[in-house]
């Protein structure tokens, strides 16, 4: 699967919904991880400007080490966002993942910090 790297200077993103845990196993509730053991999670985003009108929010999975706290309505930056194509058991899409979702006013924190976004 390969990663297509995203240019994001000219878009601001809005988050659409609150972030939820990406489900490795639906009998167990297993949450799935990255490779460095991270649990992984999947936020809905409005991109502006977006000339999509039939579907315009995004959604993008990143990784966390604690539970995200992310309000809705706040504006963040996906860091190293990437487009990939996907293909499982005859459906195929575009999907979206990020190292790190941050504040969009704070550009200079570390991808490692946690995926907290202070609300308004």
């Amino acid at each position: 699967m390969r990663n297509i790297p995203v240019d994001i200077s000219g878009l601001a993103f809005t988050v659409a919904g609150e972030p939820e845990p990406k489900i490795a196993d639906r009998a167990t509730g297993e949450v799935k991880k990255d490779a460095e053991g991270r649990d992984l999670y999947t936020i809905p985003l409005l991109p502006k400007p977006n000339d999509d009108r039939r579907n315009p929010v995004i959604t993008v999975t990143f990784p966390s080490l604690d539970y995200p706290r992310i309000p809705e309505g706040v504006q963040v930056r996906p860091v190293g966002l990437a487009a990939f194509y996907w293909q499982m058991n005859g459906r195929s899409g575009m999907g979206f993942r990020c190292e790190a979702i941050r504040p969009a006013n704070d550009p200079a924190a570390p991808a490692s910090a946690p995926a907290s976004v202070p609300g308004v």
